[in-house]
């Protein structure tokens, strides 16, 4: 099992957030198609939610991980925020307060995805830049 160091917890960040990002996309499918007459797609439209929670409390864990310093400050509240977002967003969709449900969806669709980009923009902690690894491979 690979150290926890704070360049694998980046790694896994990355991963979860991405997971989050893809779930998100097929939340946003599923519910068009629930949209377009498809009812039994609401079931995996709820499975898939309770899916994005349980990887949104292992995003929580994560962040906690070695390496916090090196992280956005804001992150850590994000990180606890998103898992009682999804809850929330979970009981608005029980009971059909679409009102809601649908316009936090469309906003916590986007929100994972622009996570997951600063993610993968984010270099790895203790990765050396591209032209100072050409540099010494010249040498």
């Amino acid at each position: 099992m690979a150290a926890m160091n704070p360049r694998t917890v980046h790694l896994a960040l990355r991963g979860t957030m991405t997971a989050l990002a893809v779930l998100a996309a097929v939340q946003v499918l599923l519910a068009g198609s629930f949209l377009s007459g498809h009812y039994p797609v609401l079931r995996w439209h709820m499975i898939t939610g309770f899916a994005m929670v349980v990887v949104a409390l292992v995003q929580s864990a994560v962040i906690f991980l070695p390496g916090r310093r090196q992280r956005e400050p804001s992150l850590p509240r994000m990180g606890l925020l998103i898992p009682v977002l999804l809850a929330t967003q979970g009981i608005l969709g029980v009971f059909r307060v679409l009102e809601l449900h649908v316009p936090i969806g469309v906003l916590m669709a986007v929100g994972t995805v622009h996570a997951a980009t600063w993610a993968w923009k984010t270099p790895l902690p203790g990765a050396q830049p591209a032209a100072a690894a050409k540099v010494e491979v010249a040498a």
